[in-house]
């Protein structure tokens, strides 16, 4: 339902970054929670964050494998 089948994962400048910062982001959460350091889990949050916002560069959403049906001469 959410998931786009037409998108290349070659074609996708940032995954590897945003891969890395999530799984970055989501280690030092679970260590600052088990730990109760706030400031752990501030940083964190900051890191997952910015692998959010990645999808906002130039080609951070993926370029779409579709292609537009050619004008002109049908058959």
């Amino acid at each position: 339902m959410f998931i786009d089948h037409h998108r290349k994962a070659d074609r996708y400048p940032w995954l590897q970054w945003k891969v890395r910062l999530f799984l970055l982001g989501a280690c030092l959460a679970i260590v600052g929670m088990s730990l109760a350091l706030q400031w752990l889990v501030a940083v964190a949050m900051a890191i997952l964050l910015a692998a959010f916002l990645i999808r906002l560069l130039p080609g951070g959403k993926g370029e779409d494998e579709r292609q537009e049906p050619e004008s002109g001469t049908m058959g």
